[in-house]
């Protein structure tokens, strides 16, 4: 079973920098690789710049959200549950997915969106099952009661 509380500080620092990494790698494939746009459909190209723009708005709005509670670790001392998160409990997730899943549909990479399923979405649920594990430990039956009411 995989704990935080564990960590050495040198295994924390690394986890800092390598989660956020992986969402960095397919955008890295993507500027330098092939690009079919829209995979040959202009519309495709504009229906993945929107679903990336949301993205990215989710993701920027969950950040400010957050302040100071942001973390790439698991853990805080205060539930957050203003701003998207009174709906949703893992928006940065949601973001990020609707960020890269628009933008490589945008670019026509078929690789990319392969590696938004096979990594990215099951990194995300990964995170937030860890992620929900800790603040149900944090933060008891407060958290318990605000999962129960929100969506992922």
């Amino acid at each position: 079973m995989f704990e935080i509380k564990n960590l050495s500080s040198n295994q924390r620092f690394l986890l800092n920098i390598l989660v956020p990494s992986l969402y960095l790698l397919p955008l890295l494939f993507a500027y330098l690789g092939p690009k079919n746009f829209g995979f040959g459909y202009d519309q495709l190209v504009y229906t993945g710049l929107a679903i990336g723009a949301a993205g990215v708005v989710l993701w920027i709005l969950s950040m400010l959200t957050l302040g100071p509670s942001l973390a790439v670790l698991p853990g805080t001392d205060r539930l957050v549950t203003r701003g998207v998160y009174r709906y949703m409990r893992h928006p940065i997730y949601v973001g990020i997915v609707l960020t890269l899943g628009g933008l490589f549909l945008a670019c026509g990479s078929a690789i990319c969106l392969v590696y938004v399923f096979a990594v990215v979405i099951p990194l995300n649920v990964f995170r937030a099952r860890e992620e929900e594990k800790v603040l149900r430990q944090q933060l008891g039956e407060a958290y318990q009661q605000y999962r129960d009411n929100t969506f992922f």
